[in-house]
């Protein structure tokens, strides 16, 4: 897996930054993937970092069915089509 999304609940905005809370990364910075999408502290929100080392990023809320989650599936295309990684997926 390439990209990861966790569960996790906002702290606040700081500097264009969003700060959340995840159980097992503890407080994480990130930048929002949408910066016009201000989160109010207390709500939960998706969390996510691609490979190792990668910058923390948090995409839309949290939602109770998958199908309605707003993650970048497109930029996991993106990046696996760049990267010429489909083939070793198969």
């Amino acid at each position: 897996m390439v990209f990861r999304w966790y569960d996790a609940v906002v702290l606040g905005e700081e500097s264009g930054l969003v700060r959340l809370w995840e159980p097992a990364h503890g407080e994480v910075v990130a930048h929002p993937r949408r910066a016009r999408q201000h989160r109010q502290p207390g709500t939960r929100a998706y969390l996510s970092a691609g490979l190792p080392g990668a910058d923390w990023w948090v995409a839309g809320p949290a939602v109770a069915e998958a199908e309605d989650a707003e993650v970048e599936l497109d930029e996991v295309a993106r990046f696996c089509t760049e990267r010429d990684l489909w083939p070793g997926l198969a």
